[in-house]
């Protein structure tokens, strides 16, 4: 599916915003039913539906149900950016939605998500047509929409994506036991338990994790599964929760900076355009053409038609982080066998902190105008079965902590706020520092989403809130 919009959603009438409800259940939703290749083919559009706590509440359900969803989920994203370190211009004051700017959607009136994806743009404006009419009628407010597209490219018969700064992107995504096998020739590590992703799953720690639950009496038609506390029904069994930001790449400011600081390219490096690609992947942590960086590497390897590998270590194949920098992007949210002295410890520790991401990126290529004025950069997607565990703790523990490694005063380059940080490139026989660092990614909007599973989802459709 390579187009997509994203549909933020208030219901200002439960009673038929239920109907809705119970309309896409009976065929449009897209759920893990395998589905034979023929029809697979012919399928020219996809949608999934994702819940706030305030949705959840708008929709009917009773208060002893909603407090027994996680706390992070029920402040929402912009009450938690002092954990997230959204701060400055990318402080919820400033978002496009999700936050308490005058004039976009405030998060008490964020309810739902809509997600529709597409073969083509043709038809992704067909689905959205005929959803808008729907919704129109059936007691739901569009509050916001941001259409976005995969920025897709094919070499050698590969397609792969790319993100604004011209980086390939999803090449590391962790392997659900029970449910995916490795790819051929990738050396991953014990594949990751289900219930770091899934609710209702055993998860690293060998327990199921918390799950929401509704008093079984509200379930007479037995949708639900038991949960674990006698008298109530498992509401999240097979569901998760996904965290959503809109976040805005400064292209042109990225650009200057590489201009800028071009010189701190080690010897070997002459040509201007490599200086600046191995400038970029030292600070993302990978080449742009997603090849792992390796010491004394000076450009980007011809990957032909192989796919970029992620059958690499970082402590034991590049301890120093001659390489790959110790407080690279790459290195940071995903840190493998650095994170304690015994490797396989550290891989155990790295499990219990990964997440589903997806992306699509939004606004022009940099390629088809030389300015966007209405911005550029992508719609990030993180599923997870604990918010604090799992999204949050990369966002605060890894990407924004100053202390990586021995280093002080770092974070991560390219994701986090900077206002003059710093950089160390390890580099014999004498490191450099990346200096003044600036921001470019800002948080433009965001939602914590809880993503039902099937069964929760019809239950919700015919729930029948309690008499006032």
């Amino acid at each position: 599916m390579r187009t997509a919009a994203f549909l933020l959603l208030k219901i200002e009438h439960a009673d038929p915003a239920r109907a809705w409800l119970q309309e896409i259940l009976k065929g449009e939703l897209t759920t893990a039913a395998e589905i034979p290749r023929e029809e697979r083919e012919r399928r020219h559009a996809c949608l999934n539906l994702a819940f706030t706590w305030q949705g959840l509440k708008a929709l009917g359900l009773d208060n002893d149900s909603l407090q027994t969803f996680p706390y992070e989920f029920r402040k929402g994203m912009a009450g938690r950016a002092h954990v997230l370190g959204d701060t400055g211009p990318s402080a919820p004051e400033h978002w496009d939605f999700g936050g308490p700017r005058p004039g976009s959607p405030p998060p008490e009136d964020m309810h739902l998500l809509l997600m529709l994806y597409a073969r083509s743009e043709d038809v992704l404006r067909t689905v959205l047509s005929h959803q808008r009419q729907r919704m129109a009628a059936q007691g739901i407010r569009e509050l916001y929409c941001q259409q976005a597209a995969h920025l897709r490219e094919e070499k050698d018969g590969q397609i792969f994506f790319r993100e604004h700064f011209g980086f390939r992107d999803s090449l590391s995504q962790p392997v659900i036991r029970g449910f995916m096998r490795p790819p051929p020739g990738e050396d991953y590590d014990t594949p990751i338990a289900a219930g770091e992703f899934i609710l209702g799953h055993e998860n690293e720690y060998e327990e199921k994790p918390s799950s929401p639950s509704v008093p079984a009496h509200q379930d007479p038609h037995g949708r639900l599964g038991p949960a674990e506390k006698p008298g109530r029904k498992d509401l999240g069994l097979n569901g998760t929760y996904l965290a959503l930001r809109k976040l805005e790449q400064d292209v042109e400011g990225f650009d200057a900076f590489l201009e800028k600081n071009k010189a701190l390219a080690p010897l070997g490096v002459e040509d201007d355009a490599k200086k600046k690609e191995w400038l970029k992947a030292k600070l993302l942590g990978r080449w742009p053409n997603g090849a792992p960086l390796k010491p004394d590497q000076h450009e980007a390897p011809d990957l032909g038609s192989q796919p970029p590998s992620n059958a690499f270590r970082f402590v034991q194949e590049d301890a120093g982080g001659l390489g790959c920098p110790v407080t690279s992007h790459v290195r940071r949210t995903n840190p493998r066998d650095s994170l304690a002295p015994n490797p396989e410890l550290s891989m155990k520790m790295n499990r219990r902190h990964r997440i589903l991401r997806r992306a699509v990126a939004y606004g022009p290529h940099m390629g088809e105008s030389d300015k966007a004025p209405s911005g550029r950069g992508l719609i990030f997607m993180a599923l997870n079965a604990n918010l604090g565990r799992q999204f949050e703790f990369i966002q605060q523990s890894w990407m924004n902590q100053e202390k990586a490694g021995r280093l002080y005063s770092e974070r991560d380059p390219v994701a986090s706020n900077h206002e003059g940080g710093m950089m160390t490139l390890p580099i014999k026989p004498l490191r450099r520092c990346v200096m003044d660092l600036q921001s470019f990614v800002t948080v433009k909007g965001g939602g914590y989403f809880f993503l039902p599973g099937v069964k929760a989802l019809e239950f919700l459709a015919h729930l029948k809130p309690p008499a006032a």
